[in-house]
């Protein structure tokens, strides 16, 4: 597979010609509707990499964002021969688009491999967990075992932590674990993301369920990132509605997966008019989980889509034909 440096390359070099400033700008004169358009492409670049759930294997979540990512370069480049005025630029755009796509296709070529039942039985494919870092890390196991001090943990002040709002996508009351999705947790310098929590006191779990809209504290315990403090109190605010649906255009899809408990669906799709946004793959929210009742991976179906509380979601779904 082709290595992406080419594209990280080009990508400094748009950052650096927009950053010549607001004198660039005038000359350029920009179509009305840009800002907007730009906006757009921050929002969806956001969405898409907060959203995204990891599957725990190394090889298939790199190749999940990398996708990801070459279908953002794609829609910023499109916008750019949409709306931008600079010669040089507009090649950039044109040249992204060409190495992006050459690129998604043989990262989604390799997940079909992947998906084939002897995969794993090739002689070529170690398993995941294989890697250098891995291997180095099982050697130093025992090691780090027989030398580490058997005393307790140092209790974290919950009074001076920060406070973090998630969702609960599953929780494991016998190994006092909890998944959560969640936005950036400042103490530990991680970014918004799905994922597993030991607790500190597996008694925090009860009355916690999947679904639940959780605001809680996390820290570092005893050499595991755990959640110290979780409220269940759920959001008050009504969610605001999107435009009637049957002003909203029918978009054709492939679901790609659907995760009912997070209300959530990811479908790779023609354009969308109406949030300018081009044919990718994306991970959008339900605005109502039933519309996702029937549906599951693998299903061709048309749907439409609108920004529901500040974020991309269905309004409403059905089976193509």
């Amino acid at each position: 597979m082709k290595r992406p440096t080419a594209t990280f390359t080009t990508i400094g070099a748009i950052l650096a010609t927009v950053a010549i400033g607001p004198d660039w700008i005038a000359q350029a004169q920009p179509a009305k509707g840009a800002p907007a358009a730009y906006e757009r492409v921050r929002e969806v670049m956001d969405e898409r990499f907060k959203d995204m759930k990891l599957a725990g294997d190394p090889d298939k979540d790199f190749a999940a964002l990398l996708i990801a990512h070459h279908e953002d370069l794609i829609f910023l480049a499109r916008t750019q021969l949409e709306h931008g005025a600079d010669e040089q630029l507009r090649q950039v755009a044109q040249k992204l688009l060409d190495e992006q796509q050459k690129q998604i296709n043989e990262l989604k070529e390799w997940q079909v491999r992947n998906r084939q039942a002897d995969y794993r039985a090739k002689a070529d494919q170690p398993p995941h967990g294989s890697g250098p870092l891995d291997q180095r890390a099982i050697a130093a196991a025992p090691q780090v075992q027989a030398t580490a001090p058997s005393q307790p943990a140092a209790q974290p002040a919950p009074a001076n932590l920060p406070t973090v709002s998630g969702t609960v996508e599953k929780v494991d009351t016998g190994a006092g674990k909890i998944t959560l999705d969640h936005g950036p947790i400042p103490n530990l310098n991680m970014d918004a993301m799905t994922m597993v929590f030991s607790t500190q006191d597996p008694a925090l779990l009860q009355g916690v369920k999947e679904g639940d809209k959780v605001r809680f504290q996390a820290d570092r315990v005893n050499g595991q990132i755990s959640v110290v403090t979780i409220d269940t109190g759920r959001a008050q605010a009504a969610a605001v509605q999107p435009a009637a649906a049957v002003n909203l255009p029918m978009v054709s899809g492939t679901i790609e997966k659907v995760d009912t408990g997070a209300g959530k669906i990811t479908i790779d799709h023609g354009p969308i008019p109406n949030l300018n946004m081009d044919a990718m793959t994306m991970v959008f929210r339900a605005q109502d989980p039933a519309v996702l009742k029937g549906v599951k991976a693998g299903d061709r179906v048309r749907f439409q889509a609108d920004r529901v509380n500040g974020q991309i979601s269905v309004v409403r779904i059905q089976k193509g034909k």
